[in-house]
């Protein structure tokens, strides 16, 4: 992205709303806050009402007779939720990893494990079928459709009545749901961590440790992209303050930050068993990557690399001058 993007994306924040074009004419996106949230479960529990009162079955219900009919079991939910806190466990493990070839390694487990909890969540969708929850979700995302548009950038007159929204035409809801969707892509949390990282932010940066006062309103009126932005400006700007020697080339990258922070956190803890103060360092099984993370310079020597030029052997000379002797 440009850093034309960035600089409108925080301008949005700022805002708390995203302006667009729909029929020719200005419209706006209210972003979403925790005021908001009374009236999503409004809503849902609207229309969760109606399914149910039109024969529609709860999740719950349909539970109750799949397990009964030998089609689902207890065994099948608990393997889900296993397969969930594994997920969980291991992607906070790998963030205290400390060698690029471990991290890779988990990353895959990470992988097989989500694959096998998707492929389960899945057929358990496909079993329980169309549930009162579901219509219910739907129907209230529909309506906050007409709760979030405006015609006017002060956010006080909605873009439809109530009664304008029950007669839209179906192929203007996809519009409004695409563009809903294109501004939650547009004002995701790795976009707004990279913003956040631009030069011209970083006179912000400092002082997003106070949040109220960052945006001189109270908390409660703040959007989530507000609060996002205001906190992932104090994680980043902690990071420049207590990181050293943070390379040039992923100062504005935030998954490169945020992997060079846990690992320099965690190569304080474990290196001292990895390097000592020869001038090389040597760890079997570990690649040229990790030997360079490890050593922190171009001495790194890779173990295995070394066998595999003399033969699988070497002899206490060569493994002395490895060592730096």
């Amino acid at each position: 992205m440009s850093e034309e993007l960035y600089i409108s994306i925080i301008g949005e924040v700022f805002d708390g709303y995203t302006e667009f074009i729909y029929k020719d004419k200005p419209v706006y996106l209210k972003h979403f806050n925790i005021r908001d949230q009374r009236y999503i479960h409004k809503y849902y529990e609207k229309y969760k009402n109606i399914a149910v009162s039109k024969g529609l079955e709860t999740e719950s219900s349909r539970l109750q007779k799949i397990k009964k009919d030998d089609i689902w079991s207890d065994d099948d939910d608990f393997k889900i939720h296993s397969l969930d806190l594994e997920i969980k466990n291991l992607t906070q493990t790998k963030k205290q990893l400390f060698l690029p070839s471990q991290k890779d390694a988990m990353q895959k487990d990470i992988d097989d494990k989500y694959l096998e909890h998707l492929s389960l969540k899945t057929k358990r969708k496909e079993v329980i079928g169309k549930t009162a929850e579901d219509y219910a979700s739907a129907r209230s995302n529909e309506e906050m459709l007409r709760y979030f548009f405006f015609q006017d950038p002060l956010l006080k007159k909605h873009l439809f009545t109530e009664d304008e929204f029950s007669e839209i035409e179906d192929y203007e809801l996809i519009i409004l749901l695409n563009i809903q969707s294109e501004v939650s892509k547009r004002l995701s949390d790795l976009n707004l961590q990279a913003a956040v990282l631009r030069p011209f932010f970083s006179m912000y940066m400092s002082h997003c440790d106070n949040i109220n006062n960052f945006y001189g309103r109270p908390i409660i009126e703040l959007s989530v992209y507000q609060l996002k932005t205001a906190i992932f400006g104090r994680m980043f700007y902690n990071i420049f303050q207590y990181t050293e020697n943070i390379p040039d080339n992923i100062k504005e990258d935030p998954e490169k930050l945020l992997s060079f922070s846990d690992m320099q956190r965690n190569k304080t803890k474990d290196s001292r068993s990895l390097k000592d103060d020869a001038a090389a360092s040597a760890v079997f099984g570990a690649t040229k990557e990790d030997m360079k993370v490890i050593a922190g310079d171009s001495n790194a020597i890779s173990l295995k690399d070394e066998l595999d030029k003399n033969g699988g052997k070497l002899n206490m000379d060569q493994m002395m001058k490895l060592a730096g002797y």
